[in-house]
């Protein structure tokens, strides 16, 4: 479960800026909303506003990119690392960016970070706590390791770590006990972006049509949305020779190799169908495809919503009000708010415009966070709890009153009566 995270030189963000997990010691509203990890007390749920452009996409990137650094990173034999430094500044258009997470796992605490170019990686460390422990350092010469508590860090992992790889990804790769314990753990950070709506209804489709406890629960939530639907049906059937060949050789390439097999997959939605005196008169199916963006919305998110659930995930997901009804935004938030529904403490971090979410019923002053830039262009992250805002105040009016910042300056909008 993650604690804390800080990016600093990355994209929009020039200075480090630290987000956290921590909620607010004397706000005692929503409790149901809290966990305890270590001692200490945390939320679940996180959503961030600010106006467009404002650098909440740029957060996201910065979890996909430790995410798919540190899991991904050993497959990538060339040299560049896509990582892109704040270049509104000489001072640091030139420097490393810097990533570092706190992740509790079991009854360890660990800090581990790295600053990174799209050259080589710079620095790079592994702490463990209680009674903080270095368990390695990464200089850009050398790497030193704690022979006492990190005894998977032997001289052999050392010399196979390239310039463009992560020490913690080559000791993991060769089953250190403790490397694998933190990279797993950075394994369940699962992020959800526009550019991948595609791979997540793929994902769902794959979960839908193969797994049945998947399908059970899928189709629960799906049904709870009362969308109209009364049935979800998958069909997936094995394409002819000769449907293959029909396919244009540009991209038949890209997909058939060999002798490989080509699979054609449909859903189907059912809905009631009511004859001239409003009684039921059976059923008819639907193209899935031809459903509402709302519709295919919810069915792409409900796998790794469940998954989430399931598997104790950290779900990171950018503009998770597209196409949803708000509505279906404040079900989602109250599933993961739950200790009920969310038993094993899966934490959900999104942004939104959604204001009608910014409701003291729903989400506390620690659940609320704000980016906005500086007129250097700079990004800062910060939460309503860090203004010293009430609890008892209506926060989606004072955040469209520009009390919060955040928000975007329309020149033209003053003209406008």
């Amino acid at each position: 479960m993650i604690t804390k995270f800080t990016v600093g030189n990355f994209l929009s963000f020039k200075e480090k800026q630290t987000f956290s997990f921590a909620a607010q010691k004397k706000d005692s509203s929503l409790k149901e909303s809290l966990t305890k990890v270590h001692g200490d007390t945390l939320v679940r749920t996180v959503a961030i506003y600010g106006s467009n452009a404002s650098g909440k996409s740029n957060f996201i990137k910065a979890f996909s990119l430790v995410r798919n650094f540190a899991v991904n990173g050993l497959k990538q034999l060339e040299n560049a690392i896509p990582v892109e430094p704040f270049l509104l500044s000489s001072e640091t258009e030139h420097k490393p960016s810097l990533f570092e997470l706190e992740i509790a796992v079991g009854k360890d605490l660990f800090v581990y970070g790295f600053e990174v170019s799209n050259r080589k990686v710079h620095k790079e460390w592994l702490y463990q706590y209680p009674n903080k422990k270095t368990l390695f350092e990464r200089q850009p010469k050398e790497i030193k390791v704690n022979a006492r508590y990190f005894k998977e860090g032997s001289a052999n992992t050392r010399k196979q770590t390239r310039n463009n790889v992560l020490y913690l990804s080559v000791v993991a790769s060769y089953a250190g006990k403790i490397s694998t314990k933190v990279l797993d753990a950075i394994k369940k950070i699962q992020v959800i972006s526009g550019l991948e709506r595609g791979q997540t209804l793929n994902y769902s489709f794959e979960k839908y049509t193969r797994e049945e406890e998947y399908r059970d629960k899928m189709r629960e939530f799906i049904l709870e949305a009362d969308l109209g639907i009364s049935d979800i049906i998958p069909e997936e059937r094995r394409m002819s020779t000769e449907e293959i060949e029909s396919i244009p050789p540009q991209f038949r390439n890209q997909v058939v190799h060999g002798k490989a097999s080509l699979f054609e997959r449909r859903l189907s939605t059912l809905h009631k169908k009511y004859d001239s005196d409003e009684k039921s008169a059976g059923l008819v199916a639907f193209n899935f495809f031809k459903e509402s963006d709302g519709t295919q919305q919810m069915f792409a998110l409900s796998a790794p919503f469940i998954n989430s659930l399931k598997e104790s995930h950290t779900l990171v997901i950018d503009e998770l009000d597209a196409s949803l009804h708000p509505l279906m935004c404040r079900y989602i938030l109250k599933l993961f708010n739950s200790g009920d529904h969310n038993s094993k403490d899966a934490q959900l971090i999104f942004t939104t415009h959604d204001v009608s979410l910014l409701d003291e019923d729903l989400l506390r002053r620690d659940q609320i966070w704000f980016t906005q830039k500086d007129k250097f262009g700079a990004t800062d992250i910060f939460s309503l709890a860090d203004l010293g805002e009430r609890s008892n105040l209506n926060f989606a009016k004072r955040y469209l009153e520009g009390r919060y910042g955040a928000l975007p300056y329309i020149k033209q909008l003053e003209d406008i009566e």
